[in-house]
């Protein structure tokens, strides 16, 4: 209901978004899957605000009252040291919803120093633990514990971001070659022009 009712309302989608944002930044980590599940519902809602809405997620936002609400990647940040699993979280979730929607992967294409620091950290993280029996069925999303474990699923989320990065850092130096070329191109042609000019000055003596 709450997804049927923000299709194309800029007012509704809104305040559930921004309830949804302070939740996710204050409730246990164990409560969190339940909440992604209806925030990933939101985000692949395909309307005219569906850009909106991801770049709230995303970077954050700031409404008409000047309060702030924590983007993901912030989040990220904030608590990787004493709620390691809220940013693991908020790392799979931004995975998963790369992978679902195209839109929220070319807006994370904008932010590849951001989502750089996010896997670097997670890899940190997953180095610091070593397999143990009572790995096999621990969980980052069901338990109240706010210290991240090595999981088989961490390691596939590891996997995944680690894909998401490569793909973004490509996408960035190929737009560098891009801006390189086009520097080069533009010298090339002011150099033919010049040369041009001092023919063509010649040709009047």
């Amino acid at each position: 209901m709450l997804v049927y009712c923000s299709f194309c309302n800029a007012t509704f989608s809104m305040t559930v978004l921004k309830q949804i944002m302070l939740q996710y930044v204050s409730v246990p980590s164990s409560e969190l899957k339940t909440l992604f599940n209806l925030l990933m519902q939101l985000m692949l809602l395909t309307d005219p605000l569906q850009l909106k809405r991801l770049q709230c997620i995303i970077d954050g936002y700031v409404d008409e009252n000047h309060t702030s609400y924590e983007g993901m990647l912030a989040v990220i940040k904030i608590n990787h040291i004493n709620d390691s699993r809220r940013s693991y979280q908020c790392i799979k979730f931004l995975v998963n919803l790369a992978n679902k929607c195209t839109l929220a992967k070319d807006y994370l294409i904008q932010t590849p120093t951001k989502w750089q620091w996010a896997v670097n950290w997670l890899k940190r993280k997953m180095s610091e633990y070593y397999w143990t029996p009572s790995n096999v069925n621990t969980s980052n999303e069901d338990s109240d514990s706010k210290s991240f474990q090595r999981t088989i699923s961490a390691q596939d989320t590891l996997a995944e971001a680690t894909a998401l990065l490569t793909e973004l850092e490509a996408h960035e130096a190929e737009g560098s070659v891009m801006e390189i070329n086009n520097q080069t191109n533009g010298e090339s042609s002011e150099q033919e022009n010049g040369s041009q000019g001092k023919e063509e000055d010649v040709d009047d003596i």
